[in-house]
């Protein structure tokens, strides 16, 4: 470690986080209510007497709150409640709800990945039916509708005893008027596993019916968003930002991030007058009931100052929950792959397996091209896991549970400096340590696997070439002066992010669905299940020579990007 660094990891204070975390806990945040605005308030005077600027982001959010939500299920001709909750953007039931049979598609275990329930859903099986499932997954959700199912039960993959809150809209952001129609049209609620088993059970032995009741309040509310800056030398900043808002008091999701972003924002004060780099701080809102809309307006609003100057995303999510000692997965790019690696390694001694950024977690800046690093951090160990999306895979994500008695201060404090660490790396190395060929030979190894898949139905050979061509030249960025090679670093992995995680265009938001690497040409994968002489096939080949020139117009753009620093 750098001395700085030495000197700046040391300062981290655990009391000082830990006073900030029983105040933050004493409010529900909620988007938009007045809890979440007693928690801005609150880090805009602690960032004040940081003796920081602060800027608070007003907006009109477009957002959904869950008020209730229930299950009565008759079997042998009695009736039963299981107790059930509703998710934001479901559809709201009339009073006297939804009635159906039921029938049972099996799931997997993980929320955020697809998963083979939706290829189990037909017209056939669920029109008219309600789907009871362990998949999380949108796509199953949304495939049910689209095959005339009246309602959705989701039974929590994993047997705590909680329901989780949660959200159901794809879309991400504030929806605009192409997209507002994927907002889910039919009610869904989730229930407990056991009872979803109890469920099954039944359903072996015959027909089940239900009747959901669903009821949200959506609509626009008025928010606003804490951001901070600290000055450093240049004009470049890292973007370093976890949400404030939370279901219910969210101690670990997300109450330790945002004291972790306090501590992060008090000790780089300190040494302000050493930083190379900027760094810029926010707390996002309506993450939890408006699908990240707080980090996408950001995006939107400061496009053009994010695509000029910021050089990184470090995202904070989750840190410091109870026993949250395992740091064998962590998320980065490929380009900071090895500043995770570092940061794990020299503060905890294990070496991570770094892992692909999923389309989650406020990972709002994929279009304009910023590299990631983190989103969650430390879990729990294997066998101490919940199916769940944060709080180091604790059991209490989501819901009331989580408490502050579910943190820990030690593991809160291993999180922050490893956060410190690599942000460090990032403002202090006088030349970006951004591993551009590592991403480059990721984007090569898409494209081929995507080849082969395609065959001789589609021709990415140019594209190939264009990223044979951009190794070759970036070779000569190195005899750059700093200056200039930071410059090429960041428009470069600019354009290749935006390839790597999104369909490509750099000024909207893809939906809250997995997606596959390089989106916009793995659908070439198609094409040889398809019929040549189909219309399918014809379409689709058209949508894949389109997209090509479009990659290929982007990898020439760093190329050229590249030759003009190199000649100039």
């Amino acid at each position: 470690m750098s001395d700085l660094q030495k000197r700046l990891l040391s300062s981290i204070s655990t009391d000082e986080m830990w006073k900030h975390l029983e105040a933050l806990c004493q409010w529900d945040r909620n988007t938009g209510s007045e809890g979440e605005f007693a928690a801005v308030d609150y880090v805009k005077g602690v960032l004040e007497s940081y003796g920081l600027p602060v800027t608070i982001q007003e907006y009109r959010a477009y957002l959904s709150y869950p008020v209730a939500g229930g299950l009565k299920v008759e079997i042998g001709g009695e009736q039963f409640e299981l107790p059930a909750k509703t998710r934001a953007f479901s559809a709201n039931t009339p009073p006297e709800g939804v009635r159906g049979e039921i029938i049972s598609i099996q799931g997997g275990t993980n929320m955020f990945k697809a998963d083979n329930a939706v290829n189990e859903i037909t017209p056939e099986r669920v029109a008219g039916k309600i789907v009871l499932s362990e998949s999380g997954s949108r796509g199953t959700m949304l495939a049910a509708k689209d095959a005339g199912a009246i309602g959705y039960i989701h039974m929590w993959p994993s047997d705590e005893d909680v329901i989780h809150e949660g959200i159901v809209t794809p879309v991400w952001g504030t929806p605009t008027p192409e997209v507002a129609g994927r907002i889910p049209s039919f009610p869904l609620i989730s229930i407990k596993h056991n009872d979803g088993l109890r469920l099954r059970s039944e359903l072996a032995k015959g027909p089940v019916v239900a009747t959901m009741h669903s009821k949200t309040r959506t609509g626009w509310s008025k928010v606003k968003m804490p951001v901070t800056e600290i000055k450093g030398k240049e004009d470049d900043f890292v973007l370093v930002a976890g949400h404030i808002d939370s279901w219910h008091y969210g101690a670990t999701d997300n109450a330790t991030g945002n004291v972790s972003c306090l501590e992060l924002a008090r000790v780089l004060k300190e040494h302000q007058s050493e930083l190379r780099r900027s760094v810029r701080i926010a707390w996002w809102v309506g993450h939890s009931t408006g699908r990240y809309s707080g980090s996408t307006w950001y995006a939107d609003h400061h496009w053009e100052e994010l695509n000029d100057h910021c050089v990184a995303y470090i995202n904070i999510d989750s840190p410091g929950s109870l026993g949250a000692t395992d740091y064998s997965e962590v998320t980065a790019v490929p380009e900071t792959a090895a500043i995770v690696t570092d940061a794990v390694q020299s503060l905890t001694g294990q070496t991570p397996n770094i892992e692909r950024p999923l389309r989650a977690g406020d990972q709002s800046f994929w279009g304009i091209g910023i590299p990631s690093l983190f989103m969650l951090l430390s879990n729990r160990p294997e066998g101490q896991r919940a199916a769940v999306g944060g709080c180091g895979m604790g059991w209490w994500w989501h819901a009331e549970e989580d408490t502050i008695d579910k943190a820990d201060r030690d593991v809160l404090l291993k999180d922050t400096q490893i956060y410190a660490h690599a942000l460090l790396r990032l403002t202090q190395d006088e030349r970006l340590p951004l591993d551009i060929p590592a991403q480059i030979r990721e984007l090569q190894t898409f494209v081929r696997s995507i080849q082969e898949a395609a065959g001789s139905h589609a021709d990415l050979g140019s594209v190939l070439s264009s990223l044979k061509e951009l190794a070759a030249s970036y070779e000569k960025v190195g005899g750059l002066p700093p200056e200039a090679s930071n410059k090429v670093m960041r428009e470069v992995s600019h354009r290749l992010t935006s390839l790597s995680f999104t369909y490509g265009n750099r000024f909207d938001h893809d939906p809250a669905m997995p997606l596959p690497a390089f989106p916009s040409l793995d659908a070439a994968r198609k094409l040889p299940k398809l019929d040549p002489e189909g219309n399918d096939y014809g379409f689709l080949a058209t949508r894949i020579v389109r997209t090509r020139n479009q990659v290929n117009y982007e990898l020439k753009h760093a190329i050229r990007t590249i030759q003009a620093a190199v000649n100039g």
